[in-house]
């Protein structure tokens, strides 16, 4: 699992330097910041993250747009990976999304995919990151004098086994705010249960999106939640170049 980790990095750092495409705040984002969107890019994207969250950890991933309706990738979680803890090597994942309507018909952009949920140690189950499948839907709408997306979706866990239970699927909502395309903002709703007593598993993230060079957007996020009373910080940076 080390080794895999250091290749990874090394692999993406490379690709990173090699390719050239320009990026814009937000737009071309996959998720906003735990949930995803209706969106698969277009064929020959790629994109890198990495995100920084609580007691030091690391989410990393790489997708590649096949089509314009599909992406594949994967993801690595190393848990508490600064800092003087022991560190919690994670298995790596799997990462897909299908467009299943891309809103030229009377039905709204819809994909489905498959993904970890919640970034950081605390919306871990058992040490593990949570991942399930998912759909979402996008709904468009004029604001700032730009084409924003309300998004909307459920999501099922799959992973960890003992967490994959109907009690366990939940709900988001979210939008992004593209105030210009070298600044967005972005709100969600995730984790929504409509089971007794548990409304304060619910999450509420914010967070801004700055370019902050031609190739690089830089996020700061935000989550909070009744159950952990407390703000969780993180840092996603990402990069998009093409294949």
């Amino acid at each position: 699992m080390r080794r895999f980790f250091i290749s990874s990095c090394t692999l993406i750092f490379i690709l990173a330097i090699y390719f050239n495409f320009p990026l814009f705040a937000g737009q071309n984002d996959y998720n906003l910041i735990d949930t995803p969107k209706a969106y698969t890019s277009y064929k020959g994207d790629m994109r890198f993250e990495f995100s920084m969250y609580d007691d030091g950890g690391v989410l990393g991933s790489a997708t590649l747009a096949i089509s314009d309706f599909a992406f594949l990738g994967i993801y690595f979680d190393v848990g508490k990976l600064i800092g003087s803890e022991n560190v919690s090597w994670n298995p790596p994942g799997v990462i897909a999304r299908f467009l299943l309507s891309d809103g030229t018909t009377a039905l709204p952009p819809i994909a489905i995919g498959y993904s970890y949920f919640m970034k950081g140690e605390l919306s871990k189950v058992n040490g593990t990151i949570v991942n399930g499948i998912y759909i979402v839907a996008s709904q468009s709408y004029f604001f700032l004098g730009y084409e924003q997306m309300l998004n909307y979706g459920v999501r099922y866990p799959v992973m960890p086994v003992e967490y994959s239970r109907p009690e366990n699927l939940s709900f988001f909502v979210g939008t992004d705010l593209e105030v210009s395309p070298e600044f967005s903002i972005k709100g969600e709703i995730e984790n929504i249960h409509f089971g007794e007593g548990k409304w304060p598993l619910t999450f509420y993230n914010f967070g801004v999106t700055l370019n902050v060079a031609d190739l690089i957007s830089l996020s700061f996020e935000f989550k909070y939640s009744k159950s952990i009373d407390r703000v969780v910080r993180m840092l996603n940076i990402a990069y998009l170049s093409q294949f």
